[in-house]
């Protein structure tokens, strides 16, 4: 549970606090309501009894991955008590916890404590308190830090075995979750420090803390190379109660033949992973994710910790992430005065009607996102405030991480007219209203091409033509100063699943390909993030998709989402494939096997730096089964993995047989 800090409002005769939240396991966006006016009334400036409301926000069990923020209240919370004085009072929650207190002006302790079941029952899993001075007549903010009650941990190795005479250290990772069963995410204390020990008495091996007092600690284990030990068990316990925790063992294995490296090839493929934004592998300590991760993407005009702890751990390069497009966070009304909005560029130019783009009506742009976003404003790139507004952030951004190699510009490097020949199939999708500001697609391009010059280092465009996905405008955006590649968000994967090709959908696992290859044509890097879900079937068939387009020195890939663990970070691209034995350049029909699968042939392949001889993929994104082609038979096996990260000892293994046919969407790798 994230124990950040809370604001409550207390006013003596009104008061309103919304705590927006989030659900463990994933980010989340909080705020809390701007201060209201308060009503004047008799009684409060003598110290008579004031009336406190109080509403803590319930959040859905389940998280939207583009929350860029922390807020968490347990998705489980059924009631909740609040303690003043003497006295104590009660609430049973739905979507929120609300109830009202009567307090006197002066000096008031509150203790709030969540629970969940129903009328104050079942496990507790915060508490939070703090004393505060309510004055009369006016609004109070009370700062109330929530500490979690841990009732389960889980602990993973970053690696289950070590060699005997090679002195190793081990990420441990400690996961709590609290009684209802949400992971318990953020930086405050936990109520009760967890407790971790070893059982390994020899002194081969060490923690480098036996408490976690926060969630987010790194945890080391250090293995100091003695033959003499033949396995270190670690646990985990909380004074005072009973939890579940199932210990985790490392293994010393017997030192192998010496033998030597395959000289140059990489232990992995590029690869791209979010490290602190939305919370994403937060807790991978730097140096095992920069021996695992080429790009690593934050938030740096929020917290440069972990980008900077991986440049330090000699990782190679790091993004932040902004949006040059798109406001979030956006308040009505939407014509002047014009509510505000927040944010690295909302915030700068909140107030300069100037920097947006406008209807016929003269009201800004707009969309509802939710009621924790608000709404969405669409930025002016033709409007100078808006490029400088960029261009301070960006600006900011890298005075703070000197070494910050990247912008990701969300948003940006799309078309401007859509399909169907409007802007609301175009930039602004789902938006209230065409804008005024820009009136041609080649006015759109001139601005564009200028807001992403203004950023304070290169950027990654996330943007593409609709429905083709090939770079917008013949890729005069890829050829512009200041961009180093495409990304390309659902690449093989969205929200919705697989992408394959069929009668409904069309051909856009084709698309896709094409898309990558055109990225290729113009020099530039094509990032594939993939966002289905990481269930061992997916992951094979995106692999098995992306490597026949790949491109050791231009393809990256981004696995976002998380394994059941809770990272990204996945063992199958520890494998490398080279020497292709055929390359599509402009169309992946080239790829195309008689029977309708499409196959790549590699010549030699290596898996963690180790060669394991040729390799294949093979894939069928078509509605239909279809025959495993021939040139199959010279592969006896099939890659499978598990559904853990690599993180906390996933595998990638060549354990599968060579099927007969394939399934209609679907893929295999193999050697």
């Amino acid at each position: 549970m994230d124990a950040r800090l809370y604001a409550f409002r207390f006013s003596p005769f009104l008061a309103a606090a919304l705590l927006a939240a989030c659900g463990g396991g994933g980010g989340g966006g909080g705020s809390t309501l701007p201060p209201a006016s308060a009503p004047s009334a008799p009684g409060g400036a003598n110290g008579a009894p004031a009336s406190v409301a109080i509403s803590i926000a319930i959040p859905s069990a389940s998280t939207t991955s583009s929350r860029r923020r922390t807020r968490y209240v347990s998705a489980g919370t059924k009631s909740a008590t609040v303690t003043f004085g003497a006295n104590q009072q009660m609430t049973n929650c739905a979507a929120t916890c609300s109830l009202v207190v009567n307090v006197s002006p002066g000096s008031v302790t509150f203790a709030i404590r969540l629970f969940d079941d129903v009328n104050g029952g079942g496990h507790l899993l915060s508490t939070g308190q703090t004393t505060a001075t309510i004055a009369a007549n006016q609004n109070n903010i009370v700062n109330v830090t929530f500490e979690a009650s841990v009732a389960s941990v889980a602990l993973a190795l970053g690696a289950a075995a070590v060699t005997a005479g090679s002195p190793a250290t081990i990420p441990v990772s400690v996961t709590a979750k609290d009684a209802a069963g949400y992971t318990i995410v953020g930086s405050d204390p936990y109520l009760t420090p967890i407790a971790l020990s070893n059982d390994d008495a020899s002194g081969a091996t060490a923690l480098s803390t036996n408490v976690v007092t926060a969630p987010g600690a790194m945890v080391n284990l250090t293995y100091n190379g003695s033959a003499s030990l033949g396995s270190a068990r670690i646990a985990a316990s909380v004074a005072g109660t009973t939890i579940n925790a199932t210990p985790v063992t490392l293994n010393v294995n017997a030192a192998p033949a010496n033998n030597p490296p395959p000289g140059n090839v990489p232990m992995h493929v590029t690869t791209w992973y979010y490290y602190g934004l939305n919370d994403m592998n937060s807790a991978i300590p730097a140096a095992w994710m920069a021996a695992h991760a080429d790009y690593a993407e934050g938030d740096a005009a929020n917290s440069v910790a972990l980008l900077l702890a991986f440049k330090n751990a000699g990782g190679k390069y790091t993004v932040s992430y902004t949006d040059p497009a798109f406001s979030a966070y956006c308040y009505a009304p939407f014509t002047p005065p014009a509510g505000r909005c927040e944010g690295p560029m909302g915030g700068l130019v909140s107030g300069d009607d100037g920097a947006w783009l406008h209807g016929a009506d003269g009201a800004r742009v707009h969309r509802f996102v939710s009621d924790h976003f608000q709404y969405q404003e669409a930025l002016n790139p033709a409007s100078q405030s808006a490029r400088d507004a960029y261009r301070r952030s960006t600006a900011a951004s890298a005075a703070a991480a000197p070494s910050l190699d990247y912008f990701f510009a969300d948003d940006s490097g799309g078309v401007f007219t859509g399909s169907d020949g409007t802007q609301l199939s175009g930039l602004l999708y789902g938006f209230n209203a065409p804008a005024t500001e820009i009136a041609s697609d080649g006015a759109f391009i001139a601005a564009e091409q200028q807001m992403v010059a203004a950023a304070a280092r290169p950027v990654f465009i996330n943007g593409a033509t609709p429905f083709t996905l090939m770079p917008s405008y013949n890729g005069t955006f890829l050829k512009s100063p200041n961009v180093a590649g495409q990304n390309f968000e659902g690449c093989y994967g969205d929200y919705n699943g697989l992408v394959g090709d069929d009668s409904s959908g069309g051909p856009r696992w084709t698309n896709m390909s094409n898309a990558l290859l055109a990225v290729y044509g113009y020099g530039t890097r094509a990032v594939c993030m993939n966002v289905a879900a990481a269930t061992p079937p997916n992951r094979i068939y995106v692999l098995a998709s992306w490597w026949m387009t790949y491109d050791e020195t231009r393809s990256v890939i981004v696995p976002h989402a998380l394994a059941p663990d809770g990272f990204s970070v996945l063992p199958e691209f520890d494998i490398v494939p080279r020497q292709p034995r055929a390359t599509a350049t402009a169309s992946i029909a080239a790829l195309r096997a008689t029977g309708g699968a499409y196959v790549r042939e590699f010549g030699a392949c290596y898996q963690a730096g180790s060669a394991i001889g040729p390799c294949a993929a093979v894939v069928n994104p078509s509605a239909s089964t279809v025959a495993t082609p021939s040139t199959a038979g010279r592969y006896t096996s099939s890659l499978a993995v598990d559904d853990r990260s690599a993180f906390t000892g996933g595998k990638a293994a060549w354990t599968g047989s060579v099927p007969a046919s394939l399934a209609a969407r679907s893929a295999v790798v193999l050697r």
